[in-house]
């Protein structure tokens, strides 16, 4: 190992693999330095297993959160597509494929489906509420519900209809759907055996959202890092970073010093450890269920404007076992304990209320997925990628969600050098690749608990 690179990536999760991956491709010498024994097991693997495209976010009023998310298609397409598991396809007439033969593509094309509440539904009934502060957010959303949710089928119209072979980018387009593009052929009623929502207060919209099989794309992405030439060093936490720009030097917790031209912090809910100013660092904690055998074989989300009232199921395999992830809107501070069990028993009510086998499971697990964001006074939650730099020879990167990483990492590079990315990827041996892959927190549980009853 060397210890002299261009680039040190400080922090192994998606935002710093994906990172450090196209950097290595592209021909510079690079270091990543993880303080967990494989890389993406932290925020990288707590979350559901769900590749956002926009569609969840087509619901949103700006247009920033979708084309921020859809341009992440583009970016995939144009940087990541001679990694053959990559399988996001355009076909010979412009339209999206996702291709899954061997069962192994980075995305399931399994889209998710959207239960949307509509203004008769309970959760809308302004006689039960809990203090005049929701009381007046039931006023707002009954009276904007409806503006919000024809936005977010003409978006939907909009996706489908995009022809992605024109000069038009899809990331412009999609967004400013209009009345125009709003269309009832698109709303079906939402008839399930397994679910229990009501389908008169309800209706469903095919999404264009997918789950995904995020050890393929760790796994991916590392063959082609270490077959470019990256290094990787686990076990080992940054304790102090000196120099100026140009000439960094990087201690770690075993006494190890390295020298890099830049040092990229992508650490994650560490990163307030590695920053001076941390004021607008924010970190949200969202608690996940965990259910084996599966609860039903849909993936879906039941959308409200009520955050604590909204959850989502996506289910996934490992070793020939089906299991369920469910998931809500609802967050909390994860510092604050009460906070956390509030959340926890919140999503554990509506599981057992939407899911007649919920209470039959043989296993019911739950964790907490972590979400580093950047805020602003104004805004409570920010779902946008962040490249901050903090002109020190330093830069500092959040990936908002683990679909945007491919995003945050093409236009790093862009912004460090000014072109395009290589597209030569070179890949090292599957075998050399696992030994820094682990598996999601969720696959984990199940594949635990099961290991146990053997």
């Amino acid at each position: 190992m060397n210890n002299k690179y261009d680039y040190i990536v400080v922090g192994g999760g998606i935002a710093g693999l994906a990172s450090a991956e196209l950097l290595s491709r592209s021909g510079h010498k690079v270091l990543i330095i993880e303080k967990s024994s494989k890389l993406c097991q932290e925020a990288s693997a707590s979350h559901h297993g769900w590749f956002h495209f926009g569609s969840l976010y087509s619901i949103f009023p700006d247009n920033q959160t979708l084309r921020t998310l859809v341009g992440g298609i583009e970016d995939l397409i144009e940087n990541y597509s001679n990694f053959s598991n990559m399988n996001i396809r355009i076909s010979d007439n412009g339209k999206l494929l996702f291709p899954d033969e061997r069962d192994s593509g980075w995305v399931r094309d399994e889209p998710l489906e959207y239960i949307v509440s509509s203004r008769n539904n309970p959760d809308f009934n302004m006689f039960t509420f809990n203090g005049w502060i929701n009381y007046a957010k039931k006023i707002f959303f009954l009276f904007t519900w409806e503006i919000a949710i024809k936005q977010f089928i003409s978006r939907h119209q909009r996706f489908y209809k995009h022809n992605w072979l024109s000069d038009i980018p899809a990331s412009q387009w999609i967004p400013k759907a209009g009345i125009s593009d709003y269309s009832k052929k698109v709303i079906q009623k939402p008839k399930y055996n397994d679910i229990d929502l009501d389908k008169d207060s309800h209706f469903k919209v095919l999404g264009y959202d997918r789950p995904m099989r995020s050890n393929i794309i760790v796994r991916d992405l590392i063959r082609s890092f270490l077959g470019s030439g990256g290094e990787i060093l686990v076990d080992q936490e940054v304790k102090k970073i000196d120099g100026i720009k140009g000439n960094k030097k990087i201690t770690t917790s075993s006494g190890l010093e390295f020298n890099a031209a830049t040092v990229i912090l992508s650490s994650g809910k560490w990163l307030a450890d590695l920053v001076d100013d941390t004021s607008n660092v924010k970190v949200m904690a969202s608690p996940l269920l965990v259910t084996y055998p599966a609860v039903t074989s849909h993936h879906f989300v039941r959308m409200t404007p009520f955050m604590d009232k909204s959850i989502n199921h996506i289910h996934h395999d490992i070793n020939g076992y089906t299991y369920s992830v469910i998931g809500g809107g609802d967050y909390a501070d994860p510092n604050n304990e009460n906070d956390m069990q509030r959340t926890l028993d919140n999503l554990k009510d509506k599981a057992s209320d939407v899911f007649p086998e919920f209470k039959n499971s043989k296993i019911i697990k739950n964790y907490f997925g972590y979400k580093t964001e950047v805020t602003t006074k104004l805004k409570e939650r920010n779902y946008q990628y962040i490249i901050r730099d903090n002109n020190n020879g330093e830069i500092t990167l959040v990936p908002g969600k683990f679909t945007l990483g491919f995003s945050l990492a093409t236009n790093l590079y862009k912004k460090l050098h000014n072109r395009e990315p290589s597209q030569e990827i070179q890949l090292a041996s599957i075998e050399e690749a696992l030994i820094y892959v682990g598996d999601s927190h969720h696959g984990k549980l199940v594949l635990d608990d099961m290991n146990k009853t053997i």
